[in-house]
């Protein structure tokens, strides 16, 4: 609402056909961010100064102290102004977009150079927004689990208590922790997740990690879990919005109970439930002859994640000047029936990559332990015709033979790539001799080989596509294995049909062994109310699955459902589950049933499950659904004490949360170091309350809490006429109203209404410009039960005769 009035009031001042300076309000633009309101004179459509002060809260620390200090000692003007032809002069100048209404700024490289330059490359400072000195959040998930069949009846309760620390604000250290209670028939267990603290400085960006930590991957070394300590850069994290490192990991790890759904080429092989922990996705669900590989995790407070990742190494070129790295040294853990366990050994590894040139990149790895050690490097060159990568590593194990492997991987975009620019061809080799990049595990016969892989996706148009995809293993003491298959695809509205051929050689067949593929997927989406429905076949494991689901936005008031059936070669499934999303809480049911075709068992199970939050900052409390990260409580102001403030409104108004008197609201901010924009609205505000902008912006820490109280005191709106002594009213005039501590600049339109926001009761003066002579008016506002208050028909008087 107020932002209507600004501009509003913007357009009536630049419209007037005079060449006095006037005094409005307009945003600011610098590079792609707006960084909010400024009070600025303009002269007609010419921008002559900008409010100081307002100036200088707003850059923040983009300028330094000794630059403000020097503009501040030239500046002459005392009336909180600074002109632009000073600006100008010290490396800031600004310009007045008369089509937008908006402030461009522009501030000189030599302005800017007094600042630390970071290993960012450019890449915008992170400057927080003001966050709470101590901040504790706390998600809960409970679970109850009942199983039963014909010979069976069990149940079991779980708890999920995450629970998430920061002292000092974003500059502060951070602490994560997982804990779990499990109880049966046989009894109560309660064992801790992973624990770890952690301090960030996102614009070297370097973060340093203690506890159980993950290590950094590159070239033929893994990541793995330890308990220890990492320093690495993190740029994904700490600077989202620059995607720089190879996310070639295939290990997904759960903090948090989760539903996981994985496809590979497009079609669903696998989905449940699966616990708190670490999974190595290859050997858990993938097969031969896999390339292209999506997960979807939904956690149970709301949550959801996609992982994507292929077979192949995937490493993009650093930019000119950039270091990528990790180092950590620690024991491996790994989750036993006691949850963390530490193995009795050290491993220290670590990696360095930097882009010495636009089109190179350059990197060196390494590993070392109780039982040996591996050495790699890894570079990588783009030109016209692709982009290559080669690496190689050597290990060494105690009283064995040193190994070592060469891999080089070979991605370009040819023709039939499509409308997208990504590589569509995808070829390597890899040859190694007893390489191992697990020193600790003992070496065996099958890590001498030679593999090739290669993989063609040609979009021969709209509606057709095919991938050709093969798969050669040479064994020294084994017999060869060999994969391939070609697909094609054709798709028409709702409906996809794939037909295609898998060829397999391998020691598990007497014969090589070959398939026909065959596929279809028929889908249909309702935008009105989010309902999808779907039906699949795919022949090579004669799996067909239907499917109805329609899981909501995760706003308040949402209800969730989703019904599946499958069926194939082993077993038949059917699954519902509802659920609902409170303000307060998430919770959902879910019944399944299983039957095994090889001994015709039927095993049914129902889960309830129930997911709520309560953060802290600074002494206040908010109640509501946040998972780990960053998080805002609201709070209503006095002055709304039978109001509801809807938090996060999408554009149909729906609230992700809710604030009221009774309980301060909840809500998560879901990307830290960057930029999260919150819309909040007020539920009955009184007429004419004036609530704020509508829009917050906050730009978070890793696990940083924020407060925001809505409403204040200065809650009341004035409306009403100025006029002259003779009746004429006083068209496109501007003024000032003040009052103890307050001065806000007025605007009248062409009949000389006017409208003043963010007012206290109390006694005010009213004075306007352009009128010599002219006397005052006292305005009066008394508190009441409205907020919007008729002061009617206001006429100014002249001492003398009223020069316009």
């Amino acid at each position: 609402m107020r932002r209507l009035m600004l501009l509003f009031c913007s357009l009536l001042c630049l419209s007037l056909p005079t060449t006095a300076a006037f005094n409005v309000i307009l945003p600011v633009i610098y590079g792609d961010s707006e960084l909010g309101q400024l009070p600025v004179l303009v002269d007609g459509m010419t921008l002559t100064a900008l409010s100081t002060a307002d100036l200088k809260n707003l850059l923040s620390e983009r300028l330094s102290d000794h630059w403000w200090t020097e503009l501040e000692g030239e500046n002459t003007d005392d009336s909180g102004f600074v002109s632009i032809q000073l600006l100008s002069k010290f490396g800031l100048s600004a310009k007045l977009d008369q089509e937008a209404l908006v402030i461009d700024l522009f501030i000189s490289p030599e302005t800017l150079a007094e600042q630390n330059i970071s290993l960012a490359n450019q890449y915008p400072l992170f400057i927080p927004s003001e966050s709470g000195s101590f901040a504790w959040l706390n998600s809960l998930n409970v679970r109850y689990d009942t199983v039963w069949s014909d010979s069976l009846q069990e149940s079991s309760t779980s708890i999920d208590w995450l629970s998430q620390l920061n002292i000092g604000g974003s500059n502060g250290l951070n602490v994560q922790m997982a804990n779990y209670l499990d109880s049966n028939e046989i009894g109560t267990d309660f064992h801790r997740g992973e624990w770890k603290a952690f301090y960030d400085r996102p614009n070297t960006p370097m973060r340093v990690s203690v506890g159980d930590v993950s290590t950094g991957e590159s070239g033929h070394i893994s990541s793995m879990a330890i308990g220890g300590i990492t320093i690495d850069s993190r740029y994904a994290d700490l600077q989202p919005n620059r995607d720089i490192s190879p996310e070639s990991s295939q290990q997904l790890f759960l903090l948090e109970s989760a539903d996981v759904d994985v496809y590979v080429n497009g079609e669903r092989i696998s989905g449940g439930r699966l616990e708190p922990g670490r999974y190595n996705l290859q050997k858990l669900m993938l097969g031969n002859g896999a390339n292209d590989i999506t997960v979807y995790v939904s956690y149970l407070s709301g949550k959801q994640e996609t992982l994507v990742f292929t077979q192949f190494y995937n490493s993009r070129l650093l930019e000119r000047g950039l270091f990528d790295y990790s180092f950590s040294t620690g024991r491996p853990l790994n989750y036993g029936e006691s949850g963390i366990e530490y193995s009795d050994m050290w491993v220290t590894t670590g990696f360095v990559e930097y882009g010495f040139l636009d089109w190179l990149t350059i990197g060196a790895n390494g590993l070392s332990s109780d039982d040996g050690v591996v050495i790699g490097s890894i570079m990588t060159l783009s030109s016209d015709w692709g982009n290559i990568t080669g690496r190689f590593s050597m290990s060494h194990i105690k009283d064995q033979e040193t190994g070592n492997v060469v891999s080089i991987d070979y991605e370009h975009s040819v023709i039939g790539r499509g409308e997208t620019q990504s590589p569509n061809l995808r070829l390597a080799i890899e040859h190694s001799d007893y390489f191992t990049n697990q020193p600790w595990v003992q070496n065996d016969y099958m890590n001498k080989f030679i593999r090739y892989l290669g993989n063609y996706y040609w979009q021969i148009n709209s509606q057709f596509d095919f991938t050709l995809s093969g798969k050669l293993t040479t064994f020294s003491e084994l017999e060869n294995e060999f994969t391939a298959s070609s697909l094609v695809n054709w798709r028409e509205n709702n409906l996809a049909l794939g037909v295609g051929v898998e060829y397999e050689e391998s020691e598990r067949y007497t014969d090589p062994d070959s398939r026909m593929l065959f596929t279809v997927d028929w889908s249909w989406y309702s935008s009105n109310d989010d309902y999808r429905i779907g039906l699949s076949y795919n022949g090579k494991d004669e799996r067909s699955r239907f499917y109805l689901s329609n899981e909501g936005s995760e706003k308040v008031g949402d209800i969730g459902v989703r019904a599946e059936i499958e069926n194939d070669q082993h077993q038949e499934k059917q699954n519902v589950l509802a659920s609902y999303t409170a303000n307060r809480y998430r919770s959902e049911i879910e019944i399944t049933r299983n039957n095994s075709k090889s001994t015709d068992y039927d095993t049914y199970q129902t889960s309830l499950r129930a997911n709520t939050a309560i953060g802290i900052v600074d002494g206040h409390l908010g109640w509501g659904r946040a998972p780990s990260g960053p998080f805002v409580v609201s709070s209503l102001h006095p002055t709304l004490a039978k109001n509801t403030a809807d938090l996060d409104v999408d554009q149909d108004g729906r609230p992700t949360a809710q604030a009221t008197s009774l309980i301060d609201g909840l809500y998560p901010l879901t990307q830290p170091y960057s930029s999260n924009h919150i819309d909040y609205n007020m539920k009955d505000a009184p007429l004419g309350y004036d609530w704020g902008e509508g829009q917050i912006t906050f730009i978070p820490g890793a696990a940083t809490g924020h407060f925001m109280e809505i409403g204040s005191d200065a809650s009341y709106t004035i409306k009403g006429i100025l006029q002259f002594v003779d009746g004429s009213p006083l068209t496109y005039y501007q003024g000032k109203i003040k009052g103890e501590d307050i001065a806000i600049s007025i605007f009248t339109n062409k009949q000389g209404r006017f409208f003043i926001q963010g007012l206290t009761p109390g006694s005010y003066t009213l004075t306007v410009d352009g009128i010599k002579h002219s006397s005052s008016i006292k305005v009066q506002v008394i508190g009441g039960e409205s907020n919007l208050i008729d002061v009617g028909v206001l006429r100014i008087a002249c001492a003398g005769v009223c020069d316009e």
